[in-house]
């Protein structure tokens, strides 16, 4: 036995494993603690008060996210009101160009591109919020209940959102026929405009810097209303049998 170190007498298995702790215990070791097994958590009651809890919690969470969505939805339908209301606008506005610029084709080439400006800017807001209403649809398709364990409120859920869906892209395609329409209204202003200028203005009014911009601006426009067209159509609802008109 060394110096110093005190005798331990142990007797059966509690003493082995006792004086195996010691041993450790005198080289410097830790000793290993043997934790009880911590009891499994009990399930609440279906009526208890954790229960009725978790239950008003999954509810305020349900409609939380649903006023969330209602919101979005609400938004994207006031910036394309907006952008139909700028439509609108330029229609009015083309009636009093052919009153005022009737007799004036530099005045007339100059408002109808900023007449075009106009549609472009709304036609680039009205494609923001188009694009807002698909990434909004794909995560509600996302998000439907699993098929395996509700089919059929998976199946319900989806043709109601692939309803909603067509009757957002039937509006886009409305928006996109009436930009067309205008800017087709634009464009023979225009020639209108040229054909008058050439008779009435010196030089070669028809490549005058007002007519080239006029052009270029309703060039834009239309290349603008032709990639919202494919926006709308790639973003419609999967399994849509909807087809759109050009």
């Amino acid at each position: 036995m060394e110096a110093g170190r005190p005798m331990v007498t142990v007797t059966g298995r509690a003493g082995a494993m006792a004086l195996m702790a010691y041993a450790k215990n005198a080289k410097g070791e830790p000793a290993i603690m043997l934790a009880k097994p911590a009891p499994a958590a009990a399930t609440a009651a279906p009526n208890s008060p954790e229960a009725r809890k978790a239950a008003e919690a999954a509810e305020a969470l349900a409609k939380l996210k649903k006023d969330m969505r209602l919101g979005k939805k609400n938004a994207i339908g006031d910036a394309k009101g907006r952008a139909k209301a700028r439509l609108q606008q330029v229609v009015e506005q083309l009636k009093l160009l052919k009153k005022i610029y009737a007799n004036d084709p530099k005045a007339m080439a100059k408002a109808l591109a900023a007449a075009a400006k106009e549609l472009k800017a709304a036609v680039k807001d009205y494609g923001k919020a188009a694009k807002e209403a698909g990434e909004l649809y794909a995560q509600d398709f996302a998000n439907l209940p699993d098929t395996a364990t509700d089919p059929e409120g998976a199946a319900a859920q989806r043709s109601k959102i692939e309803d909603e869906a067509k009757m957002e892209a039937a509006g886009d395609q409305d928006f996109i026929k009436m930009t067309r329409e205008i800017s087709r209204s634009l464009r023979d202003e225009l020639q209108t405009a040229k054909t008058k200028g050439i008779l009435t203005q010196p030089g070669k009014f028809e490549r005058s810097e007002e007519v080239k911009e006029a052009e270029d601006e309703l060039k834009d426009l239309d290349k603008m209303t032709e990639d919202l067209d494919q926006q709308v159509r790639q973003d419609m609802p999967p399994g849509s049998l909807m087809t759109l008109a050009a």
